[in-house]
């Protein structure tokens, strides 16, 4: 492996500080967590030789779930073990009825176990990491323990946002209500109720994994108790570090065979020089259509006055109130700037908008040098000026970020001005391509495995490829009965890779139903018409639950979802008759109903 790829073993990849690395008494008391109730097994697998080869490994695992054989799923597992071996990365279309995660989970455990190592798998929804972790590992670590010798591990990881931070639900943060609750009396009383619920469960939780809270809080209610990888102190100065559920994540990702996470964080540990994920050799991406989107979201920043308005708000309880005014004063200019500014993309740098984010970054930068460095204090007092530093540090580089934007020698980035309704107008900027990160930074450090039911253009794979990173492919393997794929020109100098189209056992043309309702009314911007609905409604009665529904947007997403569940549910015959679901609502996430089994997305 390069050097230049940072590895939880080695020292200097840490700050002097350290930290993110666990003193000693900490990992050990770590260490026992999860095993508790776990049975006993073997410590270690049967030597490499001994462990049985793939064609076994997928029969007891294909058994085991029930399956049959399938021949695009071999030609696929069989694909997948040799761009371990080989390091030659691999694109596989996979269409439904695949079986696609037994096909990559059995050689990566395998692979994982007899090498001593750890295999990432990373999603794009939260949806099919649950189905992972909660359904196919567990089945694959029981079926396959004998043959291998023990049992193989999982855990999921996910960014720090997501799980509970015991110092803030401790009170060791200063309260931060949100900006629209400031002045809406019952706004403030909706935040203070949910904001008690997760103090409550906070007291039962196991992981602190925000998923895990049914029915969830709103995104403003658990910024309250939760914090960004910047704002969190460090195991070592917080208070609470050695119960941190974060820590109990990451600790328990390190010791794991199998580390399932999602894009966004595998776009993270591409981008940070300090590892996210555990030291790993191999990457699964599933859902691999969505990974360009994903990256290009996690490279992207955006700037408001609110944002602005926060960092000054945070300062102002730390540094000397007059240069936290500066900050505030930037704030009012910039938000005077954006609510006349025209929405769309900016090919040229307002003047106006120009001066606010010079002021803004000028006013940013005095703050952060009145904060100064890290000092020895009380846990509020930490706490409260790493809040402060975190959010007036995004600020600052964010300004610099937009201004570089428009300089000749360093245009990567575009930007433009949006303005969306029940939202503040926001300046944002993103990447032009992530191809050449994707291609230093994932590709050229660890052998990648790329899989979707979606990633072929026309018989070939040169379209993703190309916004991957990687060079024009020679020849593309379509399976029997596919489309013929064209041949494309060579460039030997990048990273070597394959594509391979295994098909699908479905007969779409005699399975599946293209349906247009031409009757509807076209969308809108108020919403789903009630047409919509009604349709919607008939079509989940008429399939007996199991419907798999998207929208262009989570307002309307959840519209669908909370107006013909009640519907739906009370309609239809005594056997499709269930009761109303007490899952949450988390707007702009993949959410599947345990009763109907019906998937809103």
């Amino acid at each position: 492996m390069p050097t230049s790829v940072p590895r939880w073993s080695d020292p200097v990849a840490f700050e002097p500080d350290e930290d993110d690395e666990l003193p000693p008494e900490i990992a050990a008391d770590l260490a026992k967590v999860g095993k508790r109730d776990a049975p006993e097994l073997p410590l270690t697998a049967k030597p490499k030789q001994d462990i049985p080869d793939l064609a076994t490994l997928m029969e007891i695992a294909i058994g085991a779930v029930g399956g049959v054989p399938r021949e695009g799923q071999a030609r696929m597992a069989q694909a997948v073990e040799h761009s371990i071996g080989s390091g030659e990365h691999l694109a596989v279309q996979a269409g439904t009825g695949t079986g696609k995660s037994l096909a990559y989970l059995v050689p990566a455990i395998r692979h994982a176990v007899s090498e001593g190592t750890t295999v990432v798998v990373s999603t794009a929804t939260i949806a099919l990491q649950r189905q992972l972790v909660d359904r196919d590992l567990p089945r694959l670590s029981t079926a396959l323990a004998d043959a291998i010798g023990r049992r193989p591990t999982f855990a999921i990881l996910k960014g720090r946002r997501n799980y509970l931070c015991l110092n803030r639900v401790h009170g060791n943060a200063p309260e931060e209500p949100d900006d629209g609750a400031l002045f809406d009396a019952f706004a403030a009383s909706a935040l203070e109720r949910q904001v008690k619920r997760i103090r409550e469960w906070s007291t039962e939780t196991e992981t602190g994994d925000r998923d895990e809270l049914v029915p969830g809080v709103t995104d403003q209610a658990w910024r309250q108790m939760s914090v960004t990888a910047k704002e969190c102190l460090g195991v070592h100065r917080c208070p609470v570090g050695t119960d941190c559920f974060a820590e109990r994540a990451r600790a328990e990702a390190g010791r794991a065979d199998i580390v399932v996470t999602n894009h966004a964080l595998l776009a993270i540990d591409a981008l940070d020089d300090r590892p996210v994920l555990p030291e790993h050799d191999v990457v699964l991406v599933d859902e691999a259509h969505d990974l360009v989107d994903r990256v290009t979201s996690a490279a992207a920043s955006e700037l408001t006055a609110g944002a602005v308005r926060t960092a000054a708000r945070r300062c102002g309880r730390a540094i000397d109130e007059e240069v936290a005014d500066r900050l505030n004063e930037a704030a009012e200019g910039l938000d005077l700037v954006l609510q006349s500014a025209n929405p769309g993309r900016l090919e040229e740098l307002p003047q106006d908008l120009g001066g606010a984010l010079t002021v803004t970054r000028d006013a940013a930068w005095a703050c952060i040098n009145a904060l100064g460095p890290e000092r020895k204090e009380d846990a509020e007092g930490s706490t409260a000026r790493k809040l402060a530093h975190a959010v007036t540090e995004e600020v600052h580089d964010t300004a610099v970020r937009l201004l570089e934007a428009f300089d000749d020698e360093k245009q990567f980035d575009v930007v433009w001005v949006s303005a969306e309704p029940n939202r503040p107008p926001t300046v944002r900027v993103a990447p032009l391509g992530v191809g050449a990160l994707l291609r230093e930074r994932l590709f050229g450090q660890r052998t990648t495995v790329l899989t979707s039911a979606t990633l072929a253009l026309g018989g070939s794979f040169d379209t993703l490829a190309r916004q991957w990173g990687l060079p024009p492919q020679e020849q593309s393997q379509p399976a029997s009965g596919m489309a013929t794929a064209k041949e494309v020109p060579s460039d030997t100098s990048g990273p070597k890779w394959t594509g391979l189209d295994v098909g699908s056992p479905f007969e779409h043309q005699r399975s599946g139903i293209l349906y247009i309702a031409r009757h509807l009314p076209p969308p809108g911007r108020d919403g789903l018409p009630p047409q919509y609905l009604d349709e919607l409604t008939e079509l989940v009665q008429a399939a007996g639950g199991r419907t798999k529904s998207c929208a262009s947007g989570s307002a309307r997403r959840c519209c669908a979802r909370e107006t013909t569940r009640p519907r739906s549910w009370s309609a239809g015959s005594p056997k499709t008759r269930r009761p109303r679901c007490s899952a949450p609502c988390r707007c702009g996430r993949a959410w599947t109903c345990p009763a109907t089994r019906c998937s809103w997305s």
